[in-house]
């Protein structure tokens, strides 16, 4: 059962989908079969992963700082692009940047003295940590952007980490000071995916590779456009059922109406929605249609 959780398998699995007898042991075998569907594969795992904010990649972590414009940080930077405050590295494993939410409040006040007493003195008082003040409360949107740096290049920087380079690296500008980063990560092992957007990776790595790899160039493209229907069905079926695993508003599915409260829209912009609930919903931000080798998308 364990090799079923590798990409050899979903690419094995893809082979088969696009009529192709051919057996991979090693992605990076050598093969001329195993080399052209590496070159496709990290395209098209990209490309799902960007296709929903599907929850079993979604990632929330602090940002590192890179510069602050008002100079109150020491020992970073403060040039920051586009007027904002901050600036941040983008995380090395993001795919897709989902939203940066709002640091509403701050630490809430101690308990008072002799307010909460556990009957062992030596036990820790677990229940007596200050909490942040924003649990609990809606997640709010900010404005941010993803951009391109020059003034802040790591020192021995390469082309083999994604967002830096020997010439600049990508950032997130944020006016949040401490930002956070809701994302979808690179999740690539194939154990962490959900069954549903596995088979729709399998028939889209399918379709990408059907022509390159066939022998008769027309069975090729007659399979190439099966996996595209099918990539497509698992797809729409992979997004609705991802959407119903998330928080809802009401028992009625109306994609606009969520999309609108959970982020807390308002007609000029972002707003802070008021009361409390989870916010930042399934259609937070927005996510990549998938492009297919027939030059159609979905």
């Amino acid at each position: 059962m364990s090799d079923y959780y590798t990409p050899e398998a979903v690419a094995n699995e893809a082979l088969e989908a696009a009529g192709i007898d051919f057996v991979i042991g090693q992605l990076t075998e050598g093969t001329t079969t195993a080399q052209k569907v590496l070159r496709k594969y990290r395209p098209c795992l990209s490309s799902m992963l960007r296709g929903a904010h599907w929850t079993f990649c979604r990632k929330e972590s602090p940002l590192q700082l890179i510069a602050d414009a008002s100079g109150q940080t020491p020992n970073v930077g403060t040039i920051v692009p586009s007027n904002f405050l901050y600036s941040y590295a983008l995380p090395a494993d993001c795919a897709k940047v989902r939203y940066i939410p709002a640091n509403l409040a701050g630490i809430n006040p101690p308990i008072p003295t002799d307010n909460i007493v556990p009957p062992d003195d030596t036990a820790p008082l677990t229940t007596g940590n200050p909490q942040p003040g924003w649990v609990g409360q809606r997640i709010v949107p900010t404005r941010f952007l993803v951009t391109n740096d020059t003034n802040y290049i790591p020192e021995g920087a390469s082309n083999n980490i994604q967002g830096v380079s020997p010439i600049g690296q990508t950032v997130i500008c944020s006016n949040q000071q401490f930002a956070r980063c809701v994302y979808t990560f690179y999740a690539t092992y194939p154990n962490l995916w959900d069954e549903l957007f596995r088979s729709a990776m399998v028939a889209f790595l399918a379709s990408e590779i059907a022509l390159t790899l066939a022998a008769d160039k027309k069975f090729g493209v007659a399979m190439r456009d099966h996996n595209i229907a099918i990539a497509k069905d698992k797809i729409r079926e992979a997004r609705a059922t991802n959407a119903n695993e998330m928080w809802t508003s009401s028992d009625l599915q109306v994609d606009w109406v969520r999309a609108r409260i959970s982020g807390g829209y308002t007609a000029g912009g972002y707003g802070f929605g008021g009361n409390f609930g989870p916010g930042g919903g399934y259609l937070l931000g927005g996510f990549d249609s998938i492009y297919f080798e027939n030059s159609s998308a979905y």
